[in-house]
C-alpha cells in the first residue's frame, strides 16, 4: 500500500471520528439545552458540515417548541465547534489530554498541548464538586454500594493504588441516581461508615435495602447508620467465591446445585436447596457451603421484596454496569490518573452521562412494585411527610 493510498484511508477514519464527536456534542448539548428551559424532543433533521477532512453529515436534534439551536453553531463563524466542549466530551470518552490534543489538532488545524487541553477540562472540577455535594432525596428503595480500584499520583509518594467508593440509589418508581463517589486509599469498612454518614447529612434517610459485596464489618456499619434498613449480600460475589473454593472438576455440578437456591420460586424453596446443598457438598468444601449457610438471611433478602425486582436485588449487578463504563474511561490512562482532581473529572462526566441516559427511561418492573415499595418505606419509616415536618 503506497503513502497516498494509506493517508486517505486515515483521513476517512479521521472524518468518521470527527463526526461521532461533533455528533455527541450535539446530543450533550440538547440535553443541556432541555434541562436548564424544559421542553420535549423532537427527531432530527440532517445538516452538512464541512470540516478540515470533508464533508460530514449530521443529524441536529430538535425539540417540539422549535426552541433550541446548537449552542455552537454561530452563523458565519470559521470555526463551528467549541475547543471546551470538544475536549470534554473526548476526556468524558476516555481520551486521554495527550490524544485528545491530537485529534483537536486535526479536527480545527490548530496544535494544542496536552497541558491547555487539561486546563479546558478544569472547568469541570467546580461542576463536579457541587454534584458530590448536592443534597439527596429523602428516601431510596435501594442503595448499591461498591468500588474500584486505580492509581493516582501523590505528592511525595508516587503513583499509588485508590479504592473509588461509588453509592447508586434507586427510587421506588425505578429513577436512578449516582449518590456520589469518593477516593480513598483503600477499601473498609469504616471508611463506608463516613460515607453513609454524608449521604445521611445530605438527605437520604430512608432506605429500605443495601446491597453489597461480603466485605467484612460493611453490614455492621449500614445498621449503626441506617438501623431500619435491611442489608442484601449479592449472589453474584457469593458464587465466584464460592467456585474458587470448589475443585475445576465439580465446579459445573456444585454450581447448578448452588443455582437452585437463588433461583428458587420462594424463600421457603431457596432453603431446601440450601440444605440440599450441605448435604451434597458440605462435607467436601465446608467453607464454601458454610459462608452461604452463614449467611443465608442476607443472601435471601431479596424474597421479602416484589417478585418483579428480585433480578435487581440478588446482586450489584446493576452497579458494576456503571462502574464498566467508568472503567472504560480510565482504561486508555492504563488505570493512572496524575492527581485526585483528574479522578472527580472523570467520575462526573460519567455520572452526568449516564443520569442524563437513565433520565430517558425507568427501570423495568418498578411501575407494578411501586404501590408495595411505598407502603414498606410507610410502615417502617412512617409518613414521609410526616418525617419531613419532624426534621425541619
Amino acid at each position: 500500500m503506497d503513502q497516498d493510498t494509506l493517508q486517505a484511508i486515515l483521513r476517512e477514519a479521521v472524518r468518521g471520528t470527527v463526526a461521532e464527536v461533533i455528533q455527541l456534542l450535539l446530543h450533550l448539548d440538547q440535553e443541556a439545552f432541555l434541562r436548564e428551559n424544559g421542553g420535549r424532543k423532537n427527531g432530527h433533521y440532517r445538516r452538512t458540515l464541512q470540516t478540515r477532512f470533508g464533508q460530514v453529515d449530521l443529524a441536529i436534534p430538535r425539540d417540539r417548541e422549535g426552541r433550541y439551536y446548537p449552542s455552537f453553531f454561530v452563523p458565519y463563524q470559521r470555526r463551528l465547534v467549541d475547543v471546551g466542549e470538544v475536549a470534554i466530551a473526548l476526556y468524558a470518552s476516555g481520551v486521554s489530554h495527550r490524544k485528545a490534543a491530537e485529534i483537536l489538532g486535526l479536527l480545527l488545524g490548530h496544535r494544542y498541548s496536552h497541558e491547555t487541553l487539561s486546563a479546558l477540562t478544569d472547568q469541570v472540577l467546580e461542576a463536579a464538586e457541587a454534584f458530590r455535594r448536592r443534597p439527596l432525596p429523602p428516601e431510596m428503595a435501594f442503595v448499591y454500594l461498591d468500588g474500584l480500584s486505580l492509581k493516582v499520583f501523590q505528592e511525595g509518594e508516587g503513583v499509588v493504588r485508590s479504592s473509588v467508593y461509588v453509592a447508586l440509589g434507586v427510587s421506588p418508581e425505578g429513577e436512578r441516581r449516582v449518590l456520589g463517589y469518593w477516593l480513598f486509599p483503600s477499601e473498609n469498612a469504616t471508611s463506608w461508615e463516613g460515607v453513609l454518614r454524608e449521604l445521611r447529612e445530605r438527605g437520604l434517610e430512608r432506605v429500605l435495602l443495601f446491597i453489597t459485596d461480603g466485605l467484612p464489618g460493611l453490614a455492621e456499619a449500614i445498621a449503626r447508620v441506617y438501623p431500619l434498613a435491611q442489608w442484601q449480600r449479592c449472589v453474584v460475589h457469593g458464587v465466584r467465591w464460592s467456585l474458587g473454593q470448589v475443585r475445576p472438576r465439580d465446579r459445573a455440578l456444585f454450581a447448578e446445585e448452588l443455582k437452585r437456591v437463588y433461583e428458587a420460586e420462594s424463600r421457603a424453596e431457596a432453603l431446601k436447596a440450601l440444605e440440599a446443598l450441605r448435604e451434597a457438598w458440605g462435607a467436601r468444601y465446608p467453607r464454601a457451603v458454610g459462608m452461604w449457610l452463614e449467611d443465608s438471611g442476607a443472601f435471601l433478602r431479596f424474597y421479602e421484596y416484589p417478585r418483579e425486582l428480585w433480578g435487581y436485588l440478588r446482586s450489584t449487578n446493576l452497579m458494576e454496569r456503571f462502574i464498566r463504563e467508568v472503567r472504560r474511561g480510565t482504561k486508555v490512562r492504563d488505570h493512572k490518573f496524575p492527581s485526585e482532581a483528574a479522578v472527580y473529572k472523570l467520575l462526573y462526566l460519567e455520572s452526568e452521562r449516564q443520569e442524563t441516559r437513565w433520565g430517558e427511561r425507568r427501570l423495568k418492573g418498578f411501575g407494578e412494585a411501586r404501590e408495595k415499595l411505598e407502603k414498606m418505606l410507610e410502615e417502617r419509616y412512617g409518613p414521609l411527610t410526616q418525617r419531613l415536618t419532624q426534621n425541619s
